[in-house]
């Protein structure tokens, strides 16, 4: 699974969760901003902070030669220190 796989799923669950919530716009709007929304997603339960962006950590990748994706490159994590 690549990462634009598991962003479009949990877009997709948090829509749906929303939904299920209220099936109006407006609804929708009040549910993805309740702090209480938290559907799971692909890794986790789907946080989002008042702007919308998701309330995750960071991790930091650099691109490497490798044979994951059709590309011929992969993200490659980048430890904490």
């Amino acid at each position: 699974m690549s990462w634009r796989t598991a962003l479009a799923y949990n877009a997709t669950r948090a829509l749906i969760a929303a939904l299920e919530t209220d099936p109006s716009r407006a609804g929708v709007h009040k549910a993805l901003l309740s702090a209480e929304f938290s559907p799971t997603g692909a890794a986790g339960k789907i946080r989002l902070l008042p702007s919308g962006y998701r309330n995750t950590s960071v991790q930091l990748v650099k691109i490497v030669p490798g044979n994951c994706s059709r590309t011929g490159y992969d993200f490659e994590p980048i430890p904490k220190n």
